[in-house]
């Protein structure tokens, strides 16, 4: 079975921005075009099959009937396609700066953009990364005492403190938190049918009510729509007629008189 070594492996990032730096460019889509060939190359060496295990120069055919793959050693596929996706976006750069008269898509040119934007952002918690590194690695930052599970822990108060100062301490803690919680305000529920206000519109509009804002006053904005409904249901029965010069305006209602 094949295997391959890979010495001194780097991810995509780290590799596309160790080759950007090795030429002392900036991050820019020219340095990008100009680093995809020695990108690529390295994506060879990872792909790159190691025949010493075996001494075969060729994958025998005997080997593929009983399916025997080349394995690689290192790099896991789900690595192996990260850096395939970095590739993709290096040669569709480079295919740009060749052929400048091709006109790339949107969602071409956004991951061209987001490429950009996270090799420079990688560029800058590079750093961050030795240090962390470096920090950790010294040892003796920190000191901690192991649990002694057979001691039972052990409360001890100040002299001064009492109970009534517990107490306090604690009222003080609970009314703070009041803050962090939103008043609610308990809203009744009204409750009443569209017979209920037919009826009621009906009665105000034969006591000499001629405009729809009187009918309804000062009135919920739920009990309103159903007002408005009972007002619709009175026209379609020819009860009433209305009239409105535009909209917004105000609704003239009149009583059909019945001959």
């Amino acid at each position: 079975m094949y295997q391959v070594k890979v010495l001194d492996f780097a991810g995509p990032m780290e590799k596309l921005l160790e080759l950007i730096e090795a030429k002392k460019l900036d991050i820019t889509r020219i340095s990008l075009a100009e680093v995809t060939a020695d990108f690529l190359k390295y994506i060879h060496s990872l792909t790159k099959t190691d025949k010493t295990q075996t001494g075969a120069e060729d994958f025998s055919v005997s080997q593929r009937s009983v399916g025997v793959s080349p394995r690689l050693v290192g790099v896991s596929p789900r690595v192996l396609a990260d850096f395939l996706v970095v590739a993709s976006q290096l040669i569709l750069i480079k295919s740009k700066a060749i052929l400048p008269d091709v006109e790339l898509s949107e969602e071409e040119e956004e991951s061209i953009q987001d490429l950009e934007r996270r090799l420079e952002l990688y560029q800058k918690v590079r750093p961050m990364f030795f240090r962390m590194k470096q920090f950790w690695s010294e040892g003796g930052q920190s000191f901690s005492r192991e649990m002694l599970s057979s001691v039972s822990p052990v409360f001890y108060p100040s002299q001064n403190a009492s109970t009534g100062k517990l107490h306090s301490a604690l009222k003080s803690i609970l009314d703070s938190l009041g803050s962090f919680f939103l008043e609610t305000e308990k809203i009744e529920r009204q409750l009443f049918t569209l017979e209920e206000k037919i009826k009621e519109l009906f009665d105000k509009i034969s006591n000499g009510i001629s405009r729809f804002s009187q009918a309804v006053g000062k009135k919920s904005k739920g009990e309103v729509i159903v007002m408005f409904l009972a007002l619709l249901h009175l026209l379609c029965d020819r009860v009433l007629k209305v009239k409105q010069v535009s909209v917004f305006e105000e609704i003239e209602i009149e009583r059909i008189s019945r001959k």
